[in-house]
């Protein structure tokens, strides 16, 4: 990342502290004057690291690209974050998400078991 370039607060950033740990985060704050960046810390090598803020200069670090948190792996890793952060309302939206996600999943395969099968696998006429 070039030292000019301003981070959000916010967003997900992976670096390298002073001390070599690597770290993922989510910037609390981006000092613009001295090109360094508060990061809260995620992940590490080094768990004494982890849930501290770090000052990491811009250069050291990079974006993390925005993806979408689609699938049920994912929605618990976000679970697991919004209990570290003690975010309530985070954890009960994620939770709430969570649910409809499975059972979504449940009909989808109540859907797939009832259709007819051959050897091959399920018949392609009887799919809708």
């Amino acid at each position: 990342m070039n030292r000019d370039e301003l981070l959000e607060v916010g967003e997900w950033v992976l670096g390298k502290t002073k001390f070599g740990e690597l770290i993922q985060g989510f910037v609390e704050t981006d000092d613009s004057l001295r090109g360094t960046a508060k990061v809260y810390v995620v992940q590490c090598d080094n768990e004494e690291t982890i849930g501290k803020l770090v000052v990491i200069p811009r250069q050291w670090m990079d974006r993390i690209p925005v993806g979408s948190f689609d699938d049920e792996e994912h929605m618990h890793d976000l679970i697991d974050l919004a209990l570290v952060t003690k975010d309530r309302e985070w954890f009960m939206d994620l939770t709430a998400k969570a649910s409809t996600m499975k059972q979504s999943g449940k009909e989808a395969r109540k859907t797939r078991s009832s259709s007819i099968r051959n050897r091959l696998g399920t018949s392609a006429i009887w799919e809708q």
